[in-house]
């Protein structure tokens, strides 16, 4: 859906695929940090003595952080280039990550150091959407804001696997400051090779009624921000506690803690790098085919399933329960691309940046505080004697909450969709 108010791509093939690969190659080393706390959960459990609430707390406290920078720099974006906040976004990330290696002590100092890692990775992400909506021709951003997502999902996952492989052998702290190392190695590819993009004139101040009349009275950027925050709800649930529960699955099946944590972290990697990346690349292919609403539902349903069966396989064969976790890693994420490119079709681009800090608003509050909350349910479940699969059962049943707000906000568009009509269309050709 093409109009002249969502800016002037780069003509051409060659206009902008140097620059975004240079974009994503620079995110995923920047995003390293990403789930490296949720990986070193079953090692620092002991030695900080932490609690499931204690350890969902401090995964939630990094996306509370992150929450906190992406308002401001969402509507910072409507005035600045994107380069500069990305790249000074991950410089500081790395230095963030290399004080936690260096001063993380306990439960306090970690919670303090993994909060500041958290707003200052804040500044990574949405200028990173929108050099994709200023380069990216209209007909490719659907995949090409797939691509950018599974390469940040192959980012987050990777520490899973290699944290878990090293933190035991060479030690945490020396782990985590080699991940500060690939963060800073992230912002010179960024400030070297991805191109800035110059800012279309901005006439007169910008006013809150200008966000009020093009974000929160556009019904279908609502309806958006509904389901993407029941998106992020789910999604970061699954992806703060995969990790310690396939290493928990794998410890009470008789493996040795480091076997369990290498095994473990592997196979919580696999299903959230490989199944997230061929899960936002087929998502966002999809969305370009199908349509935003229709593809985005079809992945929250089959999402809804796993989170109400997934805590469930707890003792079940390690085989089932890896490919389970593989489908739910592959469709939990395949619906994303559906949401920013809808954003970027319904919203003016004078009001884009300000709709993505809405939009990060509501859905990374979801991010804070479902990690938090699956973790109280563990512990209460604890607290009445229930089994583990019980106790993982319905932690990850709580995460079904998120598809089913998605699938019922989105359902207006879906029928907008089959009637061949696009709501907001003239407010996008503004």
């Amino acid at each position: 859906m093409g109009s002249p108010a969502m800016g002037s791509p780069a003509p051409g093939r060659e206009g902008w695929t140097a620059g975004f690969v240079a974009l994503c190659v620079g995110q995923f080393l920047s995003h390293q940090t990403g789930l490296a706390f949720s990986a070193l959960i079953p090692i620092l459990t002991p030695e900080w003595r932490l609690s499931a609430g204690q350890a969902g707390i401090i995964l939630g406290a990094f996306q509370l952080g992150t929450l906190a920078t992406y308002v401001a720099v969402g509507f910072l974006l409507d005035r600045m280039r994107s380069k500069p906040i990305m790249s000074w976004s991950a410089l500081l990330v790395g230095a963030g990550d290399l004080l936690f290696a260096l001063g993380a002590r306990d439960f306090s100092s970690g919670l303090v150091l993994r909060l500041i890692v958290g707003v200052l990775i804040g500044g990574l992400y949405l200028p990173a959407l929108k050099h994709i909506a200023d380069t990216v021709p209209t007909s490719k951003r659907g995949t090409a804001t797939g691509v950018y997502i599974a390469t940040i999902v192959v980012a987050y996952a990777a520490p899973l696997f290699y944290v878990g492989l090293l933190a035991p052998r060479i030690g945490w702290r020396v782990t985590m400051a080699g991940i500060g190392g690939l963060e800073l190695l992230g912002a010179l590819v960024m400030l070297w090779k991805v191109p800035s993009v110059t800012l279309p004139p901005v006439v007169g101040p910008v006013a809150l009624s200008r966000y009020l009349g093009d974000v929160f009275r556009n019904a279908s950027a609502r309806r958006v921000i509904v389901a993407y925050t029941g998106h992020n709800w789910e999604l970061f649930g699954l992806w703060g506690w995969l990790s310690p529960f396939m290493v928990a699955s794998l410890a009470a099946r008789g493996s040795a803690q480091s076997d369990a944590l290498a095994w473990g972290g592997l196979l919580a990697a696999v299903a959230v790098g490989l199944g997230g990346a061929v899960g936002a690349i087929a998502g966002g292919r999809l969305s370009d085919r199908l349509g935003r609403a229709r593809a985005a539902t079809v992945m929250l349903a089959v999402s809804l399933i796993c989170s109400l069966s997934f805590g469930w396989l707890f003792g079940a064969s390690v085989a089932l329960t890896a490919l389970v976790a593989l489908l739910y890693g592959t469709v939990s994420l395949a619906d994303s691309p559906s949401y920013s490119a809808t954003l970027m079709e319904v919203v003016p681009a004078r009001s884009l940046g300000g709709a993505f800090a809405v939009q990060m608003l509501f859905g990374w509050a979801a991010t804070a505080a479902a990690p938090a909350a699956f973790g109280l349910v563990m512990d209460l479940g604890k607290g009445l004697h229930l089994s583990p699969a019980a106790q993982w059962g319905w932690a990850f049943g709580l995460l079904a909450l998120g598809p089913l707000a998605g699938i019922a906000a989105l359902g207006p568009l879906r029928n907008r969709a089959r009637a061949g009509h696009t709501e907001d269309a003239g407010v996008a050709q503004r």
